[in-house]
C-alpha cells in the first residue's frame, strides 16, 4: 500500500478512534467485492458479465465491444 495511503487510514483511524486495520478492511472492502464478482459471478461462454455499482466510487461493467473482443478469444482457445 502506498505510504501517503497508510498515513491517511493511520490518521483517519485515530480520527474515528477505531483500529487501523478496521479502516484498512473499510478501504479493501470495495475492490475485494469487485475482484468476486469478476472471478465467480462472469461466464464468458454465455457472455455474462454483471454490472457492479457502487455510488461515488465504482461503476464495473462490461461494453458490447469488450464482450465481442472476449467472445473471439473463446473461440480461438478452443480451436488451439
Amino acid at each position: 500500500m502506498n505510504p501517503e495511503v497508510r498515513d491517511l487510514i493511520s490518521s483517519l483511524a485515530k480520527e474515528l478512534g477505531v483500529r487501523i486495520i478496521d479502516v484498512e478492511r473499510a478501504f479493501k472492502a470495495p475492490f475485494e467485492l469487485q475482484a468476486i464478482i469478476m472471478k465467480h459471478r462472469c461466464d464468458r461462454k454465455t457472455q455474462k458479465f454483471p454490472a457492479l455499482r457502487i455510488p461515488y466510487f465504482l461503476v464495473f461493467f462490461v461494453p458490447s465491444w469488450n464482450k465481442e473482443r472476449l467472445r473471439k478469444l473463446e473461440e480461438h482457445d478452443e480451436t488451439v
